[in-house]
């Protein structure tokens, strides 16, 4: 649901320490999603902590924006997020206003140039900080910026310590005295002056609220648009005043898996599937959910098997919470990667739906979103410790009569299916699917239409009982803040000209009844292309048997069809160069059945995408049936073996050759 936009104000009184505090909220000064107009979707991005924690540096932030910007940019990724420890000790060492100082060993060109270096990546920076004053002003009791006061005029020491996570001592400000909000304007400047696009905020309580009240007035007071994060573990008990004050709102503790070897577990993935139900009704444009970070790319590290992994990413796309991967962006594998990049799913993830709980038992989770189009995500999850069939019924979704399924991680249409639709599902394992009724509104361009001629494209949709005209929003963003026709029509059809080619549109039909709108469907298309299409940026093999290879890749934009290319490595790193295996593939997937296992070497695999106008580049390589360290010995002391043979034999040769003489 959209953010609640207060129109009065907000008293509040909080119990700490046997007493009750009273504030008061200022709505023209502190709604988030107001002042800064972000978060419209789910954020996407990355974050330090999960991977790099308490040793964040300079070189590691450039190179993980470096991977940001190759890997996951083009699929929605923009932030890049400097979690904690990126400061000394504040309890003795801050700058000459009280605030944190970075550490000039860790970061010897300052924040300012990290910021400059991520903008130019087309890519946006995000910082940490904690509530409070740091021990280091109050002891040398440093003066506030512009204002005549100093650190002690402001610290509350009657509370004590706010709640931090690494160093003790950063204490609690009455808000109440001059100069405490002045303090955080100052730090809140200094941010901005940085070049911060996120900010967040850890060690929220029920009782710092005062302090996030001050840090929203700062941030506005900057004029830079900060997305204002708050951690974590919230109380849903206040999540109005959470919905008021940020963007974003962390549900739990962390998901990372404290003192294992690895990064997470299921135990602290499963526990969000309570969170996602109970936190639904709360999220929407401006203000998210946030289930904590994504760790599925870093191979037997994450603490999750396959199925676990692909469940992580579903259950956060269809609930849409915040999609931050935590992985160490240097040591990604590709199943992972094919996790984090797959465009349908992101897609669910962005679709601006919070997904509701269907269905829940001892083993299974079915959740569900209602899309403007009339069509559904859904995502099913097997929870149990078996395989198992789970099923939906369309009766449960409002449907009547068939529906029309794709399976959206393997981007497959299955067809027309009369009642309802039935996973099987292996332990942990999950599927989303995409649901079109077959009473949904009947539209042309037909959604996710390509090649549209962009010189008329005329705008059809089925008629609406009781309509006294229809209003069109034609747009080149999913947001449709860049609206390129806007009008009122008393048919059921138009013509809109001189679009642009090479361009994705989005549109939008709405029903008007007695002056007032109903809107009906969002809708997409792809006109007449005159480039190649993008290179698939990924691409799996997995061998099925002894003769088959299943391959998978994302799709990319404008593709009229993909072409297969494989070649033969053998133990040595020798190959034959890559032969067409299969062509004009209208999915991204495909089934190699010629892939017959070999002793010693193994197969790979690229792909290229192809429209009218041409073949992309290849993709990157796909590996399968990766020779045992045997079989590369074996092959490595046999080839050295006949290298020192033909080596003896030529000179044997050479030397009993008669000699010649002039």
């Amino acid at each position: 649901m959209f953010k609640k936009i207060f129109s009065t104000v907000l008293s509040s009184f909080i119990f700490l320490s046997g007493i009750f505090s009273v504030f008061i909220i200022a709505p023209e000064e502190t709604e988030a999603s107001k002042y800064n107009q972000l978060a419209q979707r789910p954020i996407m991005g990355w974050s330090s902590w999960s991977s790099i924690r308490k040793k964040p540096t300079e070189e590691k932030i450039k190179s993980a924006a470096d991977v940001m910007a190759t890997k996951f940019k083009s699929h929605g990724y923009e932030y890049v997020n400097l979690d904690d420890y990126y400061q000394l000790n504040w309890s003795t060492t801050v700058d000459k206003y009280g605030r944190w100082v970075v550490d000039p060993e860790k970061f010897p060109n300052g924040m300012k140039a990290l910021g400059e270096y991520i903008h130019k990546k087309g890519l946006k920076f995000g910082l940490y900080v904690t509530l409070g004053i740091p021990k280091g002003a109050i002891d040398q009791n440093t003066p506030i910026e512009g204002t005549p006061y100093h650190a002690k005029d402001i610290v509350d020491l009657s509370i004590g310590q706010k709640v931090s996570f690494n160093f003790d001592n950063m204490y609690a400000i009455d808000f109440s005295k001059p100069g405490a909000q002045e303090f955080i304007d100052s730090w809140a400047r200094l941010f901005a002056s940085y070049g911060v696009d996120y900010l967040k905020i850890d060690g929220v309580r029920n009782q710092d609220i005062p302090d996030i009240e001050a840090w929203a007035k700062a941030l506005k007071k900057t004029g830079r648009p900060i997305h204002v994060e708050l951690s974590n573990n919230l109380d849903i008990k206040h999540v109005s005043t959470w919905q008021h004050l940020s963007n974003g709102w962390r549900t739990d503790h962390d998901v990372e898996a404290y003192g294992r070897d690895t990064l997470t577990n299921w135990k602290k993935v499963s526990r969000r599937f309570a969170d996602a139900a109970k936190w639904q009704p709360h999220a929407g444009p401006g203000g998210w959910n946030d289930f904590d970070s994504l760790n599925v790319a870093n191979g037997s590290k994450d603490g999750l098997t396959d199925e676990e992994k692909r469940s992580y990413v579903s259950l956060w796309a269809i609930a849409a919470s915040h999609f931050v991967i935590g992985n160490d962006l240097m040591k990604l594998d590709d199943y992972g990667i094919g996790l984090l990049t797959n465009d349908e799913i992101i897609g669910v993830n962005q679709s601006g739906v919070a997904g509701k709980r269907l269905i829940k038992t001892d083993t299974a989770q079915i959740f569900y979103q209602t899309l403007p189009d009339g069509s559904y995500n859904v995502g099913i999850f097997n929870t149990g410790s078996s395989t198992e069939n789970i099923t939906v019924e369309w009766s449960d979704l409002g449907i009547k009569g068939a529906a029309n399924v794709r399976n959206l991680w393997s981007h497959q249409d299955l067809g027309k299916m009369n009642s309802g639709y039935t996973a099987k599902l292996s332990t942990h394992d999950s599927r989303i699917i995409h649901v079109v009724p077959d009473l949904s509104l009947k539209v042309s361009p037909k959604n996710g239409a390509q090649e549209v001629n962009p010189s008329t494209v005329t705008f059809k949709w089925s008629a609406q009982a009781g309509a006294g005209s229809y209003h069109l929003l034609v747009a080149n963003d999913p947001d449709f803040k860049n609206i390129v026709h806007d009008k009122i029509i008393f048919s059921t059809s138009v013509k809109v000209k001189r679009l642009e080619t090479d361009t994705r549109y989005y549109w939008k039909i709405s029903a008007v009844k007695g002056g007032s709108e109903a809107m009906k469907g969002i809708y997409s298309f792809h006109t007449k292309l005159t480039t190649v299409p993008a290179t698939p940026d990924w691409i799996m093999a997995t061998r099925k048997n002894k003769k088959s290879v299943a391959l998978t890749w994302n799709p990319t934009d404008g593709a009229a069809s993909y072409t297969v290319y494989r070649k033969k490595v053998n133990s040595l790193g020798f190959s034959s160069g890559y032969t067409k295996v299969a062509s004009n593939l209208t999915e991204p997937n495909f089934m190699d059945q010629t892939a017959t296992l070999h002793t010693g070497g193994q197969y790979v695999y690229t792909v290229t995408a192809v429209n009218a106008i041409g073949d992309s580049a290849q993709s990157s390589e796909a590996l399968t049936d990766e020779p045992s360290t045997v079989q590369v010995a074996a092959s490595l002391f046999g080839f050295i073996t006949l290298t020192l043979l033909v080596i003896f034999i030529t000179s044997i040769t050479v030397k009993n050759r008669p000699s010649r003489t002039v």
